[in-house]
């Protein structure tokens, strides 16, 4: 049986990020963090989506790399900042976006959590 890889994709207000798991192990965690200006804390949402769009094709580079011809079964996706009704940040369209599109090529299902989720979750592994 051949161990299921997934790939998950998260574009968050500080960094464009996007890891591979095979069997459960993280083979890749690449972030590239978006340029804040020192003494901020954060970007306004277009320059952390424009930061995002010209991230992405780096750090999907790097997904496929790491694949090595082997196919993604899953793939999941940060597309609120957290667990809460009218929870939204433009920044995740993205990272969305990027989820999507590569359902589309490949065919595997995208499952959308929060950013929130995502460190709850990591925190637990």
């Amino acid at each position: 049986m051949t161990e299921k890889i997934t790939l998950g994709i998260d574009t968050s207000n500080y960094t464009t990020s996007a890891a591979v798991a095979v069997g459960g192990r993280i083979v890749l965690n690449k972030k590239i963090p978006l340029p804040v200006k020192e003494g901020e804390r954060g970007l306004r949402q277009s320059d952390a989506v424009f930061a995002h769009i010209k991230n992405l094709p780096d750090v999907m580079s790097a997904v496929k790399e790491t694949l090595g011809g082997r196919t993604i079964d899953a793939i999941g996706v940060s597309v609120t900042p957290r667990d809460a009704v009218g929870s939204y940040m433009p920044c995740f369209l993205a990272g969305k976006a990027a989820a999507y599109s590569a359902s589309a090529v490949t065919g595997a299902p995208v499952f959308e959590f929060s950013h929130q989720a995502g460190h709850i979750t990591s925190a637990l592994y």
